[in-house]
């Protein structure tokens, strides 16, 4: 999972660096091996339409897998990974959580606010900004040479002096603070590990033949004063392969949860391109749905029920005949 290099900088280094300067920056900590693996998990070109699973959704000219504990086993282990719960049991003093996670592409053209992530909800809607400690994890899944992550060199030391703002304009910043913005344009496989309340975004671009993939995912001091902070985990249970209590309490088990999950989407987040696509997919689909209508409202129930047998009964005894060859 990790470089030998990333795993042999201490959990105190990071730490530290994280309350001196608010940041904390390494280029490659994923293997190669580990982030080609993970994106096997995702299938950015599969939007869901009426698929009771988790899966990708899309919200303009970005794709979403929200629901990543749900449906990767990388991206489990890596979001519950001992490196990612020490650097949190070091850095909070009191109960943290996971608050909320993604993997998400983002392509053609793009331009974030500049913002902080320690946000308030209620539904939908941001409504304040709080002060509860917290860590924002970001590994880039591609090679970033466009659309770079960017942060205000000590942002987190005065941005609540604007904690009435939801963004800060690009023109107050450039005014103000163009000097210290610092930008990382890595390799695949780097992280980038910020405190909340430090101000960033991603830095604008539009380019239509260029793909940033990313994960991310926020960690907040929640304790329990601030129960219903953070969206719902999904997990697999089947990834929980080391059950403690320290991984339960990271992931919420038992708290709750009031935020949906991000980002919010339908069919009007689509682009054109992208709805033009499904109806491709959905063509074949909606004539096979059309027979199988038709065939229901035509036949019997006790035709349909006596088919259905007679196709179990042609699956079964081609598998045990493919069983008696293979023998």
């Amino acid at each position: 999972m990790f470089t030998l290099n990333f795993q042999n900088i201490s959990t105190s280094q990071i730490v530290n660096e994280l309350k001196s300067k608010g940041y904390f920056v390494f280029e490659q900590a994923l293997t190669e091996q580990y982030v080609e693996e993970l994106l096997l998990d995702v299938d950015f070109n599969q939007i869901i339409v009426n698929n009771n699973d988790v899966g990708v959704v899309t919200a303009y000219n970005q794709k979403f897998l929200t629901h990543c504990l749900g449906s990767s086993k990388k991206a489990y282990d890596l979001i519950t990974s001992q490196k990612v719960l020490d650097i949190c049991k070091e850095y909070f003093t009191d109960s943290y959580k996971l608050t909320n996670h993604r993997i998400y592409q983002t392509s053609k053209i793009s331009h974030m606010p500049w913002h902080t992530d320690n946000n308030r909800q209620v539904g939908k809607q941001l409504v304040s900004k709080h002060n509860m400690p917290g860590l924002l994890f970001l590994f880039y899944l591609s090679d970033v040479t466009k659309n770079p992550f960017q942060y205000l060199k000590d942002s987190h030391k005065w941005s609540h002096k604007y904690s009435h703002e939801i963004y800060l304009s690009d023109r107050f910043i450039d005014n103000n603070y163009k000097q210290d913005i610092l930008t990382f344009m890595m390799k695949k496989g780097s992280l980038i590990l910020c405190d909340i309340h430090g101000v960033h975004r991603a830095e604008p671009f539009q380019d239509n033949r260029y793909t940033r993939t990313t994960l991310l995912f926020q960690v907040d001091q929640v304790g329990n004063e601030n129960a219903g902070h953070g969206e719902k985990n999904i997990v697999n249970t089947e990834y929980i392969d080391n059950p403690t209590q320290e991984v339960m309490d990271y992931l919420g088990f038992g708290f709750k949860r009031e935020y949906p999950a991000f980002p919010c989407t339908s069919v009007a987040t689509m682009t054109p391109e992208d709805i033009l696509k499904i109806q491709k997919q959905l063509l074949p689909l909606t004539l096979q749905a059309f027979a199988k209508s038709l065939a229901t409202f035509l036949l019997p129930g006790e035709v349909k029920i006596n088919a259905k047998r007679l196709l179990w009964h042609l699956k079964s005894s081609r598998s045990m005949i493919s069983k008696l060859f293979k023998k």
